[in-house]
């Protein structure tokens, strides 16, 4: 119901006012939630509104009749029946002898629907038919099929891309002229244009030709700013006082190429960053990338530097998979390491070079990757480093990650739970270099720690990284604001690095932030908490990114 009861924010949130209008349509509210949970001959009456004898307030009754629960009885399907009995029950979600939910089965007449849709029936129309057996209590159920004329896709239209080239957006259709028509093809094309982060919004329109086996479709696009230009400055616990800027095109001249030129100087860190990528080049379905970089960390008791660049090839298998070999050189100077350093570190005093081959494997079923709410996000990869490559470093690594996210009908809100794993061995005699270990902790994998400091330390509290990794990531999150879409998030982590199980010791956090895609791009605030600090740890640590995604 959308009417309430006065209550003591009544003032902000206008509860306690009497609409009769809002109170008709809580009527209807209550008669289909019960409709939705098998009281098919639920009767809710007419309101009855009483004021009080002070005249300063009002009682609302709202009787109700529930009669009796009915189950699912038969399931039938009739008229133009091409597809066997059996599938088309096991698409359905409606079931014999469970509860009768109306919300079900009319998803279930959208479901058959679009199977015909998909072999070419654009206008097939399934008639939900039912018969209420009171005796039994249970509700008959009759899908009834007309298909109607088998039709092809005739012209696309596109309009409204002022901006965008024609052939940027076609090629994110998985549909072509000529091809026989398909509900689902359109959707995942919807689906595609959105991912691309170049539309704010997006309508294909079904249109009838002279010729009934043929339709046009209209596809109206509405565009939105693919530019940024960012700069700001902030603090974290982690990082103290950091300044970032970034210039990025994500549609650049239109063609859906990709330039981004970033910048971060913080207490700790110094990156700069220039990254190109070609979505298709040649017009073919292969995705070029390349990128250099500068980056520098300051730790307590050594500095590290890494200069380079990679050239990464990019092929889609399937919808959903992609397969990635990725190019790597790089320049790697440790430096500034202090006289209480510990041996370890002073060993890897120096300049070194590494060039690599990395292959990996993507799998992304995400909704909406500007608002992901459900879907898979995992992936694997393995890189080689020395040996037929040549340079100084010699080590070969695997990682692997699976991330998920499911919906949750409570507040509009989501579930995301991931994992990651990882181990990285020198070989031919080299140790692994300090800069490629596996440093866990951080924003990154477990939240309310240091950079590294879920691993192994020395003698100085200093982080040297790890020759593997394992750590989970638990979230709630939900909206505070949507208009603006601004969420919250809960969240527990655990986890570690290590050099070997004996040494394993899994540290654990808890905390809750802020995420907000602002005009300057993502920012996450976050607040975590480590549940079992040792001697000399922060028991908490504030923590904020702002243009990664989340």
């Amino acid at each position: 119901m959308q009417t309430r009861e006065k209550g003591w924010f009544s003032w902000f949130t206008g509860s306690g006012i009497l609409d009769e209008d809002v109170l008709q349509e809580d009527r209807r509210n209550i008669e289909a939630f019960y409709h939705d949970n098998g009281y098919t001959k639920v009767h809710v009456g007419a309101p009855d509104i009483q004021l009080s004898k002070d005249g300063k307030s009002i009682s609302i009754t709202i009787p109700v009749e529930e009669g009796a629960k009915h189950t699912v009885g038969t399931i039938d399907f009739a008229g133009d029946i091409i597809f066997p009995r059996e599938e088309l029950l096991e698409k359905i979600k409606t079931k014999q002898g469970k509860l009768f939910r109306t919300t079900v089965f009319y998803e279930d007449v959208l479901t058959v629907t679009d199977l015909y849709q998909d072999k070419g029936f654009a206008f097939a129309d399934v008639a939900p038919l039912t018969t209420i057996d009171d005796a039994n209590h249970v509700v008959n159920v009759t899908f009834q099929v007309t298909k109607n004329q088998e039709v092809y896709f005739n012209r696309i239209n596109i309009v409204g891309n002022t901006r965008t080239r024609d052939k940027v957006v076609r090629r994110e259709l998985k549909f072509a002229e000529g091809d026989r028509f398909s509900i689902t093809a359109i959707k995942d094309s919807k689906k595609k244009l959105k991912n691309t982060t170049f539309f704010k919004d997006t309508d294909f329109k079904i249109v009838k030709t002279d010729d009934p086996r043929k339709v046009n479709i209209d596809l109206g696009i509405e565009e939105k700013p693919t530019g940024t230009f960012a700069i700001g400055a902030g603090y974290s616990t982690a990082e103290k006082v950091i300044v970032s800027g970034s210039v990025s095109e994500e549609n650049f001249l239109g063609t859906g190429r990709k330039v981004v030129l970033e910048a971060a100087l913080s207490s700790y860190t110094n990156e700069f960053r220039l990254s190109y990528l070609e979505p298709y080049i040649f017009d073919k379905n292969l995705s070029v990338g390349t990128s250099l970089y500068n980056f520098k960390r300051y730790m307590d008791t050594y500095d590290y530097k890494r200069m380079g660049g990679n050239l990464s090839l990019i092929k889609p298998l399937t919808d959903d998979v992609k397969g990635t070999v990725m190019y790597r050189l790089e320049n790697i100077d440790v430096t500034n390491v202090t006289n209480d350093a510990s041996s370890y570190i002073k060993q890897q005093s120096g300049s070194s070079l590494t060039s690599s081959m990395t292959f990996s494997l993507n799998k992304n079923t995400i909704d909406d990757v500007m608002n992901p709410t459900k879907g898979i996000n995992s992936g694997i990869s393995t890189e080689i480093a020395g040996g037929p490559l040549g340079a100084d470093n010699k080590f070969w690594s695997i990682t692997g990650f699976y991330g998920r996210y499911f919906p949750i009908t409570f507040w509009d809100s989501s579930f995301f739970v991931k994992g990651t794993a990882g181990s990285i061995r020198g070989y031919g005699g080299d140790e692994v270099p300090i800069t490629e270990k596996y440093y866990v902790g951080g924003l990154n994998s477990i939240r309310g720690f240091r950079y590294g400091e879920a691993g192994p330390m020395d003698e100085n509290d200093e982080p040297i990284g790890a020759k593997n990794q394992m750590y989970f990531n638990f979230e709630w999150i939900f909206p505070i604001y949507k208009p603006a879409g601004v969420k919250g998030v809960l969240f527990t982590d655990t986890g570690a690095g290590f050099d070997n199980f004996d040494s394993l010791r899994m540290r654990s956090s808890a905390g809750f932030g802020i995420r907000w895609f602002s005009p300057m791009g993502p920012i996450r605030l976050e607040m975590g908490f480590n549940l079992n600090p040792k001697e000399n740890e922060r028991k908490s640590l504030f923590d904020f990114a702002i243009g990664t995604q989340y």
